[in-house]
Order: structure tokens, then sequence, then C-alpha cells
């Protein structure tokens, strides 16, 4: 009778479309048989020529109970076995499905794949094949509905769940928050596109491309870690205070205290955002995102903020509009590029400090001594053992705390030209 609902985009969603329009047009049926014999009867027996007619006095029928009684009972089993049946087979997780970690916070979702691919509202399917959404959430309880795959599940903090589902036809969806989660719990979305397999494969080992401006790297941060959905570019008020014009203003704070949105501000308020709150903003709405950004992605969201200074109109960056390609590029750049995208930043500095590893600055050519014992010259050859046998010697005074990289010789070739031009 109703037959509102979005298209069926999934295995399941005729058996769940079939059970809610039966129980919809039982409850309409019977709505209309009960309500049409109460408006019925109050015409039939009304008063009229104000004269009062008696009704007529029924003292039973045993028949008429018996099917009022019988007849519901027999429908209410029916639908509680098909439910049941039904709820089981959109429970039941193929054992086949790929997984895809869902994050939820405010105000936006996180989805990671299995081969490490990460994104943020947004997600990519292949179609005909079953998938399992494990859903966690990093600060109060979410919901993740998609209408069109009839599916719909809570994410409740310091727990997870799930959501299972086969997709049978190509196309763009959308995805909801449907549990009231704060002020932009209605901008809490995200898109879901099924694909071919094949589209698919080439999507998720695409992990991104190469992007050589800081700003522009920035701008890509901004957007995937959701800092769009509280912080304007355009100079509004939101959730937190604009991004424009930002750098270099005083800041007041709640407590009556001032400073300069510098680089060291700017840290603080996404490592530790509750320790200096901008007066008439409210405390706690922001995530900490220490351990979600990295020090270089900080520094591309620094030189992001710094562009917005008003002097140029705001322009979305996407990454098709920067990617380079890579045989254009120095084998420096190219070096450079693989010693950040390699978590090698995070362990050897540019600058001779001493963190996990030795530093790259000065080091080709720079002898030393191994743990036990014996010395090294460390040129091309030293550079290719340490990469892809990492723990065969030690430096003195490290621990072997990095893994073997199994990279190419030409990759090899890069990262050490790289080091090279670091003196």
């Amino acid at each position: 009778m109703f037959r509102y609902l979005p298209e069926q985009a999934s295995k399941h969603a005729a058996d769940v479309d079939w059970i809610h329009n039966l129980i919809t047009d039982l409850s309409v049926l019977f709505t209309v048989l009960i309500v049409g014999a109460m408006l019925y009867f109050a015409w039939k027996y009304r008063k009229r020529n104000g004269v009062d007619h008696e009704t007529p006095q029924i003292e039973g029928s045993h028949t008429l109970e018996i099917i009022w009684t019988v007849v519901p009972t027999i429908i209410c089993i029916i639908i509680a076995y098909y439910g049941i049946i039904y709820y089981h087979d959109i429970r039941k997780v193929d054992p086949n499905a790929m997984t895809i970690n869902v994050t939820g916070q405010k105000w936006f979702w996180e989805f990671e794949y299995e081969n490490g691919k990460k994104t943020t509202s947004e997600f990519v399917i292949p179609v005909d094949e079953p998938v399992r959404l494990l859903m966690q959430s990093k600060d109060v309880m979410h919901s993740f509905f998609i209408p069109s795959m009839r599916v719909k599940r809570d994410v409740i903090p310091g727990s997870y769940t799930y959501l299972t589902f086969t997709p049978i036809k190509t196309g763009k969806y959308q995805a909801y928050c449907t549990e009231y989660c704060g002020d932009s719990h209605y901008a809490m979305l995200a898109n879901l596109k099924v694909v071919s397999r094949a589209e698919f494969d080439a999507w998720v080992e695409d992990k991104g491309k190469i992007i050589t401006d800081p700003a522009k790297r920035g701008a890509l941060v901004y957007k995937a870690k959701g800092c769009n959905t509280c912080h304007s570019l355009d100079g509004s008020r939101i959730i937190g205070p604009t991004f424009s014009k930002l750098f270099g203003s005083e800041r007041e704070f709640a407590d009556g205290t001032k400073a300069v949105a510098d680089e060291v501000y700017l840290r603080n308020s996404i490592y530790n955002p509750n320790s200096q709150i901008v007066k008439t903003y409210s405390p706690g709405l922001m995530p900490v995102f220490e351990g979600q950004i990295k020090e270089e992605e900080m520094l591309d969201v620094i030189a992001y903020i710094k562009t917005l200074d008003g002097s140029q109109p705001v322009v979305e960056v996407e990454e098709e509009e920067v990617v380079v390609d890579p045989a254009s590029m120095t084998p420096e750049q190219r070096g450079e590029l693989l010693y950040k995208n390699n978590a090698c930043i995070g362990c050897h500095s540019l600058d001779g400090s001493k963190v996990v590893g030795p530093s790259f600055q000065g080091l080709y050519g720079r002898q030393g001594e191994f743990e036990a014992g014996g010395t090294y010259t460390a040129d091309e050859a030293y550079i290719k053992e340490s990469i892809l046998e990492s723990n065969k010697n030690i430096v003195k005074g490290y621990a072997p705390a990095m893994p073997a990289y199994q990279f190419k010789d030409e990759e090899i070739a890069d990262i050490t030209a790289y080091i090279k031009s670091i003196k």
C-alpha cells in the first residue's frame, strides 16, 4: 500500500521490504475495519430527531470471539516467524566477507580497509560481494544507517558492533547517523559507492596521489580529518573558530588570558584542544588529535592555515589537481616522498637530533661503530644493507627497532640521493 522506501540495493532488501509491507498493509487493513466499524455504529445508532434509539443488547458470539482471537494470533505468529528468519539472515556474516573498520566521532565517519587504506565520510565496496562493517565510536553513541541496503546499527563507545550486507547493484548511496549526537548531527553523513570488482581493486590499491605543496596537503588533511565540520574557511562561526585569518591573530581565552595564534598555539590546539578554550566557545567539543595526526600532517595543516589570510579566495583542493608524475621528479624529490610516506620521518630526523634511529643530516659518508663491534662508513652499500637488513648491524647507542623494508633498487637509489642532499 505504502511503497516509499528507497531502491533495494542489497541482497536481503527484498525480504526486509516484504515483511515491512506486510505489517504496514495489515495495520492499515485492520485500522480501516475497526475504525470503520466504530464510525458506522456511531452513525447508525446516533440520536435522531431528539429521540434516543436503544442499542441492541448483544449477549455474545463465540464465533466472533474465536475469529478475532485466532486470526490475529496466526498473523502475529507468521510475522514473528519471518521476522526471526530474516533478522538471522541479516546478522549472519559470510565467512568470505570483506571487513571494513568504521569509526564514528563528532561529526564524521572514518573507514579503514584491510590493506590500511583510510577514507573519511566516503567508502567504496565491490558489487555482489559480502561486506562486514566493524564499527566503534570515539566519543558518544552514534547509529550507522544505509537506507538502500536496509541496514542500521548503533555505534557504541567502548564496544564493537557490526553490520553486514551484500550489494546487488552499482551506484552511489547515502549513509546517515540516526542517533542524535550533538550540534552537527545533521551533517554526519557518508557516501557509499558500489562499483565493479575491477574498479574496486584499482581504487583500494590507490593510496593517494603525490602532492608536493604542503599547503595543498594540509587542505586535504583538513577535509580528511573532518576539520571542515567545525571550522569554516570563510569567517563564519560554526562549532569552532574559523580558520580564516587565524594565523597571527590574537586569541582571547575563556580564562581571560591571551595568545597569538602561531605555530606553537596551533599545534597545541590540535593535540590538546581543551587546554586553551577561545572565549565564547564551548569546551569538550573538539576531539584530541594526538596520535591521529602525524607531525608531518600537522606542519601541512599549519601551512594551509597560513594561506587563509583573506588575500585570495578559498579554493577547494582536489587530489587530481596536484598529481605529480614521479618520472618528472628528481631522485632527491622521489627519495623525500619515500622518506615521508614510509614512516622514516618518525625515526630519523633531518636536523641532527637523536630520535629512534640515527639522523639523516650529514649521514652520507659518516663513520661510526656498531654495537657488536666493528666500524662502518655510510656509503651506498651501507645504506642499502641498513634498509633491507636493518637489524644485521646496529649502530652503537641505538636499539634494534627498525623493520626490514622491501624497497626496489631504484627506490633505494632515490633514498640514498635524498640522504646525500641532507648536509
